[in-house]
């Protein structure tokens, strides 16, 4: 028979597998939101580079066989300043063909705190990828429209920053977008920003930060013990969720935290037809 002292031991190794490999996969999940825009937006958020297990030549192959018109970043590319040139080459390994937006997650504000030169150099280093960072700004791009270039749907894409830790933004920046848009879009990090989003302001809008629970915890105990997140006490940790009549997704991320483990909260890849 077994002794405790054997079966705790490889079952915690066990464990830790399993969490591990866990960290290193991940699912891409599509959804069409059937608005008639014409439009193909791939979603990445929380990379993490620091602890990141996620191939690049996966992602590449998923990004080209997605076949997106744009791709938006919602934060927390990097966890600490000299983690910068990992990023840029595991970004630079994707090959990414279409025009790629991006905003800040808390992380990247908390490199700033530590070191405010790193600001220039992060936003430098995002502009030799033809990474469009977005704060507190709007964009005007192009649907498809089934193909047709003469009836393109115009969108307005808004970059938040992040709502805890970066630059306020104003509402205003939503005012009159309805009559000169067939659909507005907006992505931040933290999902909180939906609480001061106006009713009825975006089609969509695009957040991460919670990693759908990095760690499974019943009773959503990650939430009720280490988060002070309005939304993920209120219960909305990951996927769709209606916030002031505005639909916002939560995406589980690519990366990780503290630790190079996920449990039962696979990394996602969300693909998105409007």
């Amino acid at each position: 028979m077994l002794k405790w002292y054997i079966i705790v031991p490889f079952s915690l190794l066990m464990l830790f597998i399993y969490m591990f490999v866990q960290a290193a996969i991940y699912k891409t999940r599509f959804y069409n939101l059937n608005y008639g825009i014409g439009l193909r937006i791939l979603h990445l958020t929380d990379i993490h580079i620091n602890l990141l297990l996620i191939s690049s030549a996966r992602l590449k192959r998923t990004i080209s066989k997605s076949d997106p018109d744009y791709i938006l970043i919602s934060g927390d590319l990097v966890e600490k300043p000299e983690s910068l040139k990992r990023f840029v080459k595991w970004f630079k390994d994707l090959d990414i063909k279409v025009p790629v937006f991006a905003v800040y997650g808390n992380h990247e504000h908390r490199c700033f705190r530590q070191d405010p030169a790193f600001k220039n150099r992060f936003a430098n280093a995002m502009k030799k990828l033809n990474i469009q960072l977005l704060v507190n700004e709007t964009v005007f791009i192009k649907g498809k429209n089934a193909g047709s270039s003469v009836d393109a749907k115009e969108i307005a894409l808004i970059g938040i920053d992040d709502i805890k830790t970066g630059e306020p933004f104003n509402s205003n920046i939503f005012s009159g977008l309805r009559k000169k848009c067939d659909a507005i879009i907006a992505f931040s990090h933290n999902p909180d920003v939906s609480l001061e989003i106006p009713e009825n302001s975006v089609d969509l809008l695009l957040t991460g930060h919670f990693h759908g629970g990095q760690i499974w915890m019943p009773f959503k105990l990650e939430y009720l013990l280490f988060r002070k997140d309005k939304l993920s006490r209120m219960g909305h940790i990951k996927g769709f969720a209606t916030i002031r009549n505005n639909l916002v997704y939560i995406s589980r991320g690519l990366g990780t935290v503290l630790v190079p483990f996920r449990f039962l909260s696979i990394p996602e890849v969300t693909v998105i037809d409007i």
